[in-house]
């Protein structure tokens, strides 16, 4: 089970990355940052995958829902595909954001060693701001269907 979740993290992180079919390029991407990460930590890159996948995992995803004109913020239970989708993407937002004039790869792999390292990461920010408009609006959860 560990082995296929790890493996799904790493093939949505390439789909992610993979502009205009180049998809060796996104793997070429990916392979250096994770093993920049690597060489630091001195983990193995399914190590640094699992660490990845258990920091920034969430159950309940806050989504907006439309009913009689108006807009709720509605708590949803995530099933694995969903979470999966949603670390991707929190972690390449934070990297897409980063300003720095250096490569993607150095990008990733600095936002992936300060989720590892610390708790000071963009990615954990979004992770966050997702459970506290969770919170606060679970009054809403019978907007569910």
């Amino acid at each position: 089970m560990k082995k296929i979740l790890i493996l799904n993290l790493y093939n949505k992180l390439i789909g992610f990355l993979t502009k205009k079919g180049n998809k060796k390029r996104a793997k070429h991407i990916v392979n250096t940052a994770f093993l920049i990460v690597s060489k630091k930590t001195k983990h193995s890159i399914s190590f640094i995958l699992f660490k990845l996948f258990s920091k920034l995992n969430v159950f309940i995803e806050a989504k907006k829902i439309r009913i009689r004109r108006r807009f709720f913020i509605v708590p949803f239970s995530l099933s694995l595909q969903r979470r999966s989708y949603l670390i991707i993407k929190w972690l390449i937002k934070s990297v897409l954001e980063n300003d720095k004039k250096i490569s993607i790869s150095l990008k990733l792999a600095k936002e992936i060693f300060l989720l590892i390292k610390t708790k000071n990461s963009k990615a954990l920010g979004f992770k966050n701001l997702n459970n506290t408009q969770a919170l606060t609006n679970r009054s809403n959860i019978h907007y569910r269907w």
